[in-house]
């Protein structure tokens, strides 16, 4: 099978050009022939965070640009949309892109991974490519895009979607998958080459990446006891007006973190956006790595974040949120995370932070326990969202559905 996909959005690299690069690395090593097509009608802060060499990068509001995308699709059997322009694009852009969705013989598979929505409403031209797509994928067939295109596909409109529609087009529900064996063999350390002090928080200025609540643990728990914690990943959005009002730390938003010398019983050190292969060598580094995020339990479903599984990938212990625990349901077990056993992760609560930190002051002084709990979370997350099962089941969907 020979298979086109479609970055519409470009490289903005997050987590759709993270899933695109995991995409691929599971299509090259189970034989499928492919091309990637991707937007560069717009520069994004983190174009360069992922190595992307494999991708055709094409103006689309140039027409012949357009015209080689289309016809490398018509060359395929089956057609993946990961991205869709997005409304800040130019109208030339956004216009060839339609004309594109017209003009593709094949069968579309629309892959969305937004969540709410206000970011639907970002996307253009996706009333067109709901109506285009055969396959539709989605995080959750209970979120604000399963119920926008129950709707679009039975008759109504992008402004009217969050009413009650008519049963139109199904969303599938899908994981972005990501080869654990491979980045452990990259990055895993022993034990004892870890710093037991350290603890790393990895995410964007966007407040439900669980900053606020990274800040407090380092406050009240962290920075009193002697340990130090690193922010990577944030920029200078207009949400870090918020951000830097929410606690005192040391920024060196546009040095690199190499430079500076990490010290005892400070505040938090904050480091700017990070190219992903650098931050994950670091991350291995430390003992202890945060991914705080949080959604609704309609937004979730299974999946987990690509950060999620990095950190277990990387051979960290993860903190994550207890209540995203609470929400998400694993892959293979079929009960919340936080209810599984073995899982390696330390859960953080909001409201009460204390028994986080006992956990991990207990592994950091316990170096053989805490070899066990993140040997537990790469077996347990691997099962929940390792690419071969998870590329492999949306792979069969697609082929069951076309």
């Amino acid at each position: 099978m020979k298979i086109a996909i479609i970055m519409g959005r470009g490289i903005e690299g997050c987590g759709v050009t993270k899933f695109t690069v995991e995409q691929t690395k599971w299509l090259a090593k189970n034989g499928y022939d492919f091309t990637v097509f991707s937007s560069k009608d717009k520069s994004w802060t983190r174009k360069n965070a992922h190595d992307v060499s494999n991708v055709v990068q094409l103006k689309f509001a140039k027409p012949e640009e357009t015209q080689k995308m289309i016809d490398g699709c018509n060359q395929s059997d089956v057609v993946i949309i990961n991205s869709l322009p997005s409304i800040g694009h130019s109208d030339e852009c956004i216009q060839q892109f339609k004309r594109a969705l017209t003009e593709i013989i094949k069968p579309i598979v629309l892959v969305q991974h937004d969540h709410s929505s206000l970011s639907i409403k970002r996307n253009a031209a996706i009333e067109e490519s709901v109506r285009k797509a055969s396959i539709i994928f989605g995080h959750s067939d209970t979120n604000d895009f399963a119920r926008y295109v129950e709707q679009i596909t039975g008759g109504g409109g992008l402004d009217s979607f969050m009413g009650d529609g008519p049963t139109g087009k199904t969303v599938l529900n899908f994981q972005p998958g990501i080869d654990f064996d491979s980045i452990r063999a990259k990055y895993w350390k022993h034990i004892d080459e870890q710093d037991s002090q350290q603890n790393k928080w990895i995410g964007r200025t966007t407040s439900w990446k669980g900053y606020k609540q990274m800040f407090a643990f380092h406050n009240q728990h962290l920075r009193p006891n002697n340990y130090i914690t690193t922010f990577e990943g944030i920029e200078k959005s207009p949400a870090y007006l918020a951000f830097r009002e929410m606690s005192e730390f040391n920024g060196h938003i546009n040095v690199h973190i190499n430079t500076i010398p990490l010290l005892l019983n400070q505040p938090a050190y904050v480091f700017g956006p990070y190219i992903n292969e650098e931050m994950l060598e670091r991350m291995s580094k430390v003992a202890f790595g945060y991914q705080l995020s949080i959604l609704d339990e309609r937004f979730i479903q299974r999946s987990i974040e690509y950060t999620h599984c990095e950190l277990a990938c990387v051979g960290v212990v993860p903190v994550f949120r207890k209540s995203y625990g609470e929400r998400c349901t694993h892959r293979v077990q079929g009960k919340k995370l936080i209810d599984c056993k073995d899982t390696g992760t330390i859960w953080l609560d909001d409201n009460n932070m204390q028994p986080a930190f006992d956990v991990l002051d207990k592994l950091s002084k316990d170096h053989g326990l805490r070899n066990e709990y993140r040997e537990m979370a790469f077996e347990f997350y691997k099962s929940h969202q390792d690419a071969q099962h998870t590329f492999e089941e949306m792979m069969k969907q697609i082929k069951e559905n076309l």
